[in-house]
């Protein structure tokens, strides 16, 4: 089967060199956002590995409808990439090139790069626990979420207390790959989609009370500073349901809210961005 797929995509581009196999809705793109593109339904293969957009380095599958959410991290530097159709898997060329270009954000400075933070480290037990969450040789790369559009983990805040970035102290930066959301101790937080429980954190050193959910196709949601956990691992939940409450738990937090994360892969991006781009083309 697998030759078959193979020998049809390339029977397709030998024929057609120009015909369009996939596309970026945004060529353009900056850092920290999301960049969609879109597999051209002749070039997918329902039961079969499939293609997938080979771009910085990993492979990224589409939902039903061939659109395909890919994570530019703050690292990537600015400048124009090239991005091919490749098999599933194995990451056999299947297209020719196609051009994007990143652009340079420039980051609202976060309260949190002048303030003086907890230096207690992370336990090598809880390194590993959030590794395997984040694991995707151990994640079905199917879509979860059903296609449905995302929302919100809560429908109101207080306010922003950091914004998603870089942190820069002593000419060094590291990300804040979050926002944090101020509200009272125990407000309800919901799950932004569909998706599976992969980690329960309870008490870790830096994040507190923490949840990640897998959503499929290679994205995570990710919870932090909980003063409750109303979920189980590996359990399946639906968009919207509670899945704890928000606190004050974990090193260095000095007053109630919840740090909320998008993790596409390997690249965290700007949740709140990443929800309002991908729900453009999600019912």
């Amino acid at each position: 089967m697998k030759i078959v797929f193979l020998f049809l995509c390339f029977l397709l581009w030998g024929n057609n060199v120009q015909a369009q196999s996939f596309y970026a809705y945004n060529q353009k793109v900056e850092q920290g956002s999301i960049l969609i593109m879109n597999i051209d339904p002749r070039w997918r293969a329902p039961g079969l590995p499939g293609s997938a957009i080979f771009i910085f380095g990993n492979q990224h599958l589409p939902n039903s409808n061939g659109d395909v959410f890919i994570g530019v991290s703050v690292y990537i530097k600015p400048g124009k990439y090239k991005t091919h159709l490749v098999e599933y898997g194995r990451g056999v060329r299947l297209s020719l090139d196609y051009e994007i270009e990143v652009l340079k954000t420039n980051f609202l400075k976060t309260r949190t790069a002048g303030a003086v933070r907890s230096n207690r480290p992370r336990t090598g037990k809880e390194s590993l626990a959030i590794n395997k969450a984040f694991d995707l040789t151990n994640r079905s790369g199917d879509d979860l979420t059903a296609g449905l559009a995302y929302v919100e983990p809560i429908s109101t805040h207080q306010g922003v207390i950091d914004y998603f970035g870089l942190i820069y102290r002593n000419d060094s930066a590291r990300i804040h790959g979050g926002v944090d959301l101020k509200m009272p101790v125990g407000t309800a937080i919901g799950a932004i989609n569909q998706g599976l429980v992969v980690l329960t954190a309870k008490n870790f050193s830096k994040e507190g009370n923490m949840i990640i959910l897998y959503h499929g196709l290679g994205i995570f949601s990710v919870y932090m500073h909980l003063s409750r956990i109303d979920v189980s691992e590996n359990s399946i939940v639906g968009r919207g349901d509670i899945v704890g409450l928000s606190g004050d738990t974990g090193a260095g937090v000095r007053e109630p809210h919840l740090h909320f994360s998008i993790k596409i892969i390997k690249s965290y991006v700007d949740p709140l961005v990443f929800i309002d781009k991908a729900n453009q083309h999600l019912k």
